[in-house]
C-alpha cells in the first residue's frame, strides 16, 4: 500500500510540475528569459531607483519589451508619440518604457506619474550605462 501512495505522489508532482512548465509559471515573470534576442545585459538598480524599477517590471509584466534597441536619433519622436495623450502632472515627472531612446519606444509605450528625483536619477545611470554602445545595440534589461 506504501508504494502505491509513492508512486501517485510521484505522479501528482511530475504532472503539477509539467503544467506550471507549460503555463509559464513555474518560474516568476521577472525571472523568465526573454524572448528577443539581445546583445548586452544591464541589472537595473531597483534599490536605487525603486518607482522606476517598479514601472519598468510593471510594464515588462503587462507585455512590453524588456530588451531596447538603442535609437538616440529616434527619441524626440518617440518621446512625443508617448507621453501625447499624457498630461504633464505638478510635482510628478512622466516615465516612459520602453524608453524614448529605444526602437520599441514611442506609441504604445507604458506611462506613469513618478518623482523626479527618481526619473531623472534613473534616466541618469541609464545613460551612464548605454554611453559606450552604438545605436542599433540591443539591451536586455532585468530588475535588480
Amino acid at each position: 500500500m506504501d508504494i502505491i501512495k509513492t508512486i501517485l505522489l510521484v505522479i501528482v508532482v511530475i504532472a503539477a510540475a509539467a503544467v506550471g512548465l507549460i503555463k509559464g509559471d513555474f518560474f516568476p515573470a521577472d525571472q523568465k528569459t526573454s524572448q528577443t534576442k539581445y546583445d548586452e545585459t544591464i541589472a537595473f538598480p531597483s534599490d536605487r531607483y525603486p518607482e522606476t524599477a517598479k514601472h519598468i517590471k510593471d510594464a515588462i509584466n503587462e507585455g512590453h519589451s524588456d530588451v531596447c534597441t538603442i535609437d538616440r536619433d529616434g527619441a524626440e519622436k518617440h518621446r512625443e508619440q508617448s507621453l501625447k495623450d499624457v498630461p504633464p502632472k505638478t510635482g510628478y515627472d512622466r516615465d516612459e518604457w520602453p524608453m524614448a531612446m529605444c526602437k520599441e519606444g514611442g506609441e504604445g509605450a507604458s506611462v506613469e506619474y513618478i518623482s523626479p528625483a527618481d526619473n531623472r536619477g534613473a534616466g541618469s545611470w541609464v545613460g551612464h550605462q548605454l554611453t559606450d554602445y552604438p545605436d542599433g545595440t540591443k539591451v536586455l534589461f532585468t530588475i535588480q
